[in-house]
């Protein structure tokens, strides 16, 4: 019997979305104890001989499920323990890092594993279901993408009488991920080229994928320009199936024609760290060079692609809404125009709702009279009152990720930013912005982001800066993004205008925007009670496609 041991160190970060496991009845195998203990195994007919990696119990207590009359609970009653870490409920997890499990040898996490919430003794009285994961390979954010990961499929049901009375809990591990399979699918090419440069930085193969949506009535005999869609957090090379859908279900005229008349190619910025932001980094290796360097040149080597700048359109959302802006900033001789919405922070004196760079510290702040608050990291506003209400706090969500993987490993949201805008540490790994228990910022770290801060890189160079701005970018966000990502795109939007000899105050109440003093393409709005998702709805985001248009034929790409 082998038990985890604390580790010295632990990471900081976030979760988001799993795919869902459906439930089935559960069985309870317990017996009394005098501390709380969950026995995990591999099952005899899966997995090697031995496996190593994270160790993760989830648990989902019964009180946090939804009731049919509406009262109490936050969890949706199909919610599975493996769909965690939640959002809008704090449940248990327990963690650990083990070696070289063995099939038949049996694991125990008790008190002296890594835990959220609460350690396995101290769980309130009631029901509860659990499940186990094993993760060994982590190549993207999402374990569930990755082969010979190991987690129970069935949640077990147990009770707990009371404190310090509770039962054994045996999990098996009987089921291992498989390789992700990219479907057959009309006018879909799943496209993939190892990259050299990615390959030297990890020392290992790394292969660059993208999905190739086809025009609609594809003629071979001709060049297309080409949309680059770049996907928010969690997002691969397979959220081009979902665009072929939408484009399938158009009304609007635009989209229909513009689906006519160019590829949409949607890249994959996942990594071992989570997703890359294509921004070259110590930790990543060069993504963004091997994007313009190696990937878009054997696309176009490949497909009928019109191998020019103006040709070359980039959009995207959240974390892709930030890879666009990166990419036509840094590389206007290779990308046109860039339509972003929703952007991860593009200003790091506004790091969600930290300054990163005064701030002492990510998890609290100080209020005028002297109380210590706890800084969110996400809510929900009411569109018709414009009420807000806060979900979660910055410290659960990062602690939350430290359940996922040690010393900034999960490939969760914050790790991921960790690893693109930050240094290794002296293990090798993402280093942390600011310390994983008390969120106190390290100064010496918050310096180096410095290099990746667009409001700051555009302000040291405005002459190098603006004019891209002015003619090459649309900028969309709502002014109740969940994520508070608007707090970024309002500062930025401020800065922009001074730098363009304007006076944007940046008080203004939404709809709050700067377009160029000379009459350029560009643009930043920042739209009233629009959230991170639902400004996808809004006018400005749905004239995306014709405003993609009118910019193919001003440049003489379309006719």
């Amino acid at each position: 019997m082998i038990t985890f041991r604390r580790p010295a160190f632990a990471s900081d970060l976030s979760a988001r979305l799993f795919a869902r496991v459906a439930i089935a009845s559960a069985t309870l195998i317990a017996a009394c104890a005098s501390a709380a203990t969950f026995r995990v195994r591999v099952a005899d007919s899966i997995g090697p001989d031995a496996a190593s990696g994270r160790l993760v119990v989830f648990l989902i207590a019964d009180s946090s499920i939804k009731k049919d009359d509406g009262s109490g609970g936050a969890l949706n009653p199909k919610a599975v323990p493996l769909d965690g870490p939640f959002w809008d409920s704090e449940e248990p997890i327990f963690a650990g890092d083990v070696r070289a499990l063995k099939r038949g040898d049996s694991f125990e996490i008790n008190d002296s594993a890594e835990s959220l919430s609460v350690n396995p003794s101290q769980l309130k009285p009631g029901g509860y279901r659990a499940q186990a994961l094993l993760i060994t390979r982590r190549t993207n954010s999402n374990w569930r993408r990755d082969a010979g990961n190991l987690f129970s499929s069935t949640p077990v049901q147990f009770t707990v009488t009371q404190p310090g009375v509770e039962p054994i809990v045996d999990i098996v591990l009987d089921t291992a991920t498989t390789a992700q399979v990219r479907a057959d699918a009309d006018g879909i090419e799943w496209f993939s080229t190892l990259s050299t440069s990615l390959t030297a930085h990890r020392g290992r193969p790394v292969m660059m994928r993208a999905g190739v949506l086809f025009p609609q009535n594809y003629d071979p005999a001709r060049k297309y320009p080409a949309i680059y869609y770049v996907p928010g957090f969690g997002g691969d090379d397979t959220f081009v199936e979902r665009l072929k859908s939408s484009q399938g279900r158009a009304q609007d005229p635009a989209v229909k024609e513009l689906a006519q008349n160019a590829f949409t190619i949607v890249l994959n910025a996942e990594s071992p760290n989570g997703h890359t932001l294509f921004a070259d980094s110590e930790n990543n290796g060069p993504c963004g060079r091997a994007l313009v360097e190696e990937l878009i040149p054997t696309l176009e080597s490949k497909f009928p692609l019109i191998a020019k700048p103006e040709a070359r359109l980039l959009r995207g959302h959240s974390s892709g809404g930030w890879s666009t802006l990166w990419l036509v900033l840094h590389y206007p001789q290779t990308f046109g125009a860039a339509w972003s919405t929703a952007p991860d922070p593009i200003d790091f004196r506004r790091f969600q709702l930290v300054n990163i760079y005064d701030d002492a510290n990510f998890y609290e702040t100080t209020a005028p009279d002297g109380t210590v608050q706890q800084r969110p990291t996400l809510r929900r506003t009411n569109r018709d009152t414009g009420e807000s209400r806060e979900i979660m706090t910055v410290r659960r969500e990062c602690r939350q990720e430290d359940m996922l993987g040690s010393d900034n490993t999960s490939g969760q949201q914050y790790d991921s930013w960790f690893a693109v805008a930050g240094p290794r540490n002296e293990r090798g790994n993402p280093a942390a912005l600011f310390d994983p228990l008390t969120g106190v910022i390290d100064r010496s770290v918050a310096e180096k982001y410095r290099a990746f801060d667009i409001g700051a890189i555009v302000r040291a160079a405005p002459d190098a800066y603006l004019p891209i701005l002015r003619d090459r970018v649309r900028l969309v966000c709502g002014d109740a993004d969940n994520f508070y990502l608007n707090e970024a795109v309002r500062l930025f939007a401020h800065d922009v205008a001074t730098l363009d000899g304007q006076s944007l105050a940046a008080d203004t109440p939404a709809p709050f925007a700067w377009k160029p003093k000379s009459g350029g393409f560009g643009s930043i709005v920042l739209l009233p009670n629009y959230d991170h998702g639902t400004i996808n709805g809004a006018a400005e985001v749905r004239a995306f496609p014709k405003e993609m248009l009118d910019y193919l034929r001003t440049k003489g790409v379309l006719k």
